[in-house]
């Protein structure tokens, strides 16, 4: 019995040496005065793919992705198309038509937007943020630049000139909003055609 109480004795003196020893040996050497050990650099192609994966969208985004970018592009098309009526542009019924055309399209177009900032996981949120904000930020232009066209169906008389201009500016918002929509699917890794 006093044999087994001496070397339990041994044991709790050895045990906490070992425990240092297995410290520094398994962190390399300490790092100045502070006692802290250095953790071993992060490869840059490993700290690449894991942000590949964080980011990388999921089959239901592939899918939606094209849709929001064809949303975009049709909303983009009638901006653009709304700046040419040439001698169109006297017909208030068709003016007022087109403006209305082209409402319901940038609000289709940034209802789909939405739905897809809506399917980010965190990860991805955490992954794209830089992506995201100037998503956000591209995406108040666009509803700043529809909010003008709107204001002038609601006064009713339709200028074609304050109109027109209107429209090219709503059209360069989408242009950006599709282009910062764009560089979010290429790295989340959705090919776009």
């Amino acid at each position: 019995m006093r044999r087994s109480v001496s070397m339990i004795a041994v044991l709790f003196l050895l045990f906490p040496l070992a425990i240092l020893a297995q410290h520094g040996g398994r962190h390399g050497g300490s790092t100045g005065t502070s006692g802290g050990t250095n953790a071993p650099a992060q490869d840059p192609d490993m700290a690449t793919f894991k942000h590949a994966m964080a980011v990388q969208a999921s089959q239901q985004q592939i899918a939606q992705f094209p849709l929001m970018i064809k949303s975009t592009e049709a909303a983009r098309q009638q901006a653009h198309d709304l700046q040419h009526l040439g001698p169109d542009a006297s017909n208030a019924r068709g003016l007022t038509g087109e403006a209305t055309g082209l409402q319901n399209s940038v609000e289709a177009a940034q209802n789909e937007n939405r739905a897809f900032r809506r399917s980010l996981s965190d990860s991805q949120e955490a992954g794209l943020k830089t992506l995201t904000k100037k998503l956000t930020k591209s995406d108040s232009a666009v509803s700043k630049g529809a909010k003008a066209i709107s204001q002038q169906l609601e006064q009713g008389t339709l200028d074609p000139g304050r109109l027109a201009n209107a429209a090219a500016n709503l059209e360069k918002a989408l242009a950006a909003l599709q282009s910062d929509q764009l560089n979010l699917g290429k790295e989340m890794g959705i090919q776009s055609h």
